[in-house]
């Protein structure tokens, strides 16, 4: 029952007292949980806290703050907190984690800039909302104990570049290695001067067992978009290249930037978006797949070793529905179990060790989701949310023995479900509710319909292990709008109560979530979760200020005039904590 606790305790090196959060959403594991927070809880965060500073980043940050205790270097050679972030223009930073800055750069520890990045455009951003720089989407992963850490930077000849920096000064110690190979008679490589690489690396990078995890996705249907890379660690050699819909189209793992998940032996879990699906052919789209490795002969390969894929599946991936599974990531549960749900708003919950299949449903007319029990081995199947799922789940274990599964869908409240012998319990008296939901419709500058408030609520909990009065769930929401569709949609930061989230304990915006108020963050930097440690939370920005418009759109001329040229003026990573 006590996975979290036990993954993050997995996250310290020796001699570290911790926390430290090592990749996206904190462990490969992908826990989203401190449970070693001594200074926020309940009280302290409704009496005190408050935006403290703001670190400079040189453009929008869409992959999540890591944070390492402790860590020495030139800078800090006796040790300090460091919060370890990424632009989108392609340049690592590194800060003190507890120091306000009296100048731009006086508590940096260390800066790398990995060359120029890709420009932005129509063909890989339609709606030009994270126009300009295209450098580095994912989030990276540490490795303690070698003092390493591994990221992507996209750059102008269209190219993927893995790195592995030293922890310790930012310095290049393995690599560049160019991200190419290839599946299903498709080449992941630059043919033509031309030719403009559509795919993009949003999702996490997973690192375990020596081994790193580098997925795909992307937005054009008539490509192949998702691709799995495979890297032996300490070389960067490429072990193995896989994908979910090899020698068709889309498939794409992108997982709004969760990264893939790895149990204790290895094998890996992660989903897919919209795609083909024919398992007698290898093909996965709309499907939570588990992926072992094997050698033999010295060649690697990746082997779907188990998958669930919906009952559902061809209307997911109709044209207009583009309900893909794959929009959010699966999360492990107590007693084996895995849960993962997508744009439909379900959550499945499965056993790890024998995953659902498939078996089809009933043909649906006029369309409308089919009528269908998936298959005996789906343990439930649970109505979670209205809206699609983009921040995944997290679970929490409080006191008493209560365990908790948070969820906060496009346009909908955050809810908590409690879980109980392996089961949500989704009765009206059992499921708690925030009491802020987005209003209805979003608000609409320009031609085009009302929008869904996407990405909903991206979140991730602290407390101190179990302890009453602890827990907190953070959640950032978008406070103005759709942040998929809309440049300049504001963010809200959240702290609501982990044992009744009906219970709100702060926020960053004022009554009316549009209104801002002296903690204020800005813009929202969609699918990035908040990093919470050692009495602080890191907030990732897109920028300070831009007005509230919308540009494109898939297929449409852009409603409201040309792409954007100008942008915020200032950047940065806002940090919280006690005042």
């Amino acid at each position: 029952m006590r996975l979290a606790l036990v993954a993050l305790f997995c996250a310290l090196a020796p001699g570290q007292t911790g926390p430290n959060v090592v990749t996206q959403r904190v462990d490969s594991q992908r826990s989203g949980v401190n449970v070693l927070e001594k200074e926020l809880n309940q009280q302290s965060v409704k009496s005190r806290f408050g935006k403290l500073w703001t670190l400079f980043s040189d453009a929008k940050i869409m992959a999540q703050p890591l944070y390492v205790s402790n860590m020495k270097s030139g800078t800090c050679p006796s040790g300090c907190n460091t919060i370890i972030f990424c632009s989108m223009k392609g340049t690592v930073y590194a800060y003190k984690a507890d120091q306000k800055p009296t100048t731009i750069n006086d508590t940096l520890v260390w800066a790398r800039y990995l060359g120029d990045p890709r420009p932005g455009g129509g063909d890989i951003d339609a709606w030009a909302t994270d126009d300009p720089w295209w450098g580095i989407l994912g989030t990276p992963a540490i490795d303690l104990a070698n003092n390493l850490l591994y990221v992507v930077a996209w750059n102008p000849d269209q190219n993927y570049r893995l790195y592995a920096l030293s922890l310790l000064n930012g310095q290049v110690a393995k690599g560049p290695v160019v991200v190419q190979g290839s599946a299903g008679g498709e080449s992941f490589v630059l043919s033509t001067p031309n030719w403009k690489q559509q795919r993009k690396q949003r999702a996490g990078l997973l690192l375990d067992h020596g081994t790193l995890w580098v997925a795909f996705g992307g937005d054009n249907p008539r490509v192949q978009s998702g691709w799995l890379f495979v890297y032996d660690a300490a070389t960067l050699n490429r072990k193995a290249v896989w994908s979910p819909t090899p020698g068709t189209n889309n498939g794409g793992i992108w997982m709004s930037g969760n990264g893939p998940l790895a149990d204790d032996v290895g094998d890996v879990y992660l989903m897919t978006g919209n795609g083909e699906f024919n398992p007698s052919s290898q093909r996965f789209g709309d499907s939570l797949v588990k992926l072992s490795l094997s050698t033999s002969g010295g060649t690697t390969t990746v082997n779907v070793a188990d998958s669930f894929t919906p009952c559902n599946q061809s209307f997911l991936n109709a044209p207009n529905q583009d309900l893909d599974l794959g929009s959010s990531s699966p999360i492990f549960l107590p007693g084996n179990l895995i849960a993962g749900g997508g744009k439909d708003g379900i959550i499945y919950v499965m056993n790890r060790g024998k995953l659902g299949g498939f078996q089809p449903g009933a043909p649906a007319n006029p369309p409308q989701l089919p009528v269908c029990s998936d298959t005996p081995l789906v343990l439930q199947r649970v109505n979670a949310t209205e809206g699609h799922i983009h921040g995944a789940p997290v679970f929490w274990q409080g006191p008493n023995g209560a365990v908790w599964v948070y969820v906060m869908g496009e346009g909908d409240n955050l809810k908590a479900f409690p879980f109980k012998n392996g089961r949500f319990l989704t009765g009206a008296a059992d499921v708690k509710k925030s009491a802020w939901r987005p209003p209805h419709p979003a608000p609409a500058t320009c031609a085009g319909t009302p929008d869904n408030w996407m990405p909903g609520g991206i979140l991730s909990v602290s407390s101190d292990a179990n302890r009453q009065g602890s827990g907190i769930v953070w959640a950032l929401v978008p406070a103005n709008g759709d942040a998929n569709s809309y440049r300049g949609v504001k963010g809200m930061l959240m702290a609501l109560n982990a044992e009744n989230v009906g219970h709100e304990l702060w926020r960053s915006q004022g009554t009316d979530s549009a209104v801002d108020t002296p903690d204020s963050f800005g813009l929202l930097s969609r699918f990035c979760p908040p990093t919470v440690a050692h009495g602080k939370v890191f907030v990732a920005t897109a920028g300070d200020k831009e007005p509230l418009k919308r540009y494109g759109g898939f297929g449409q001329p852009p409603p409201c005039g040309p792409r954007p040229t100008q942008f915020p003026q200032n950047f940065g990573l806002v940090v919280y904590g006690l005042r």
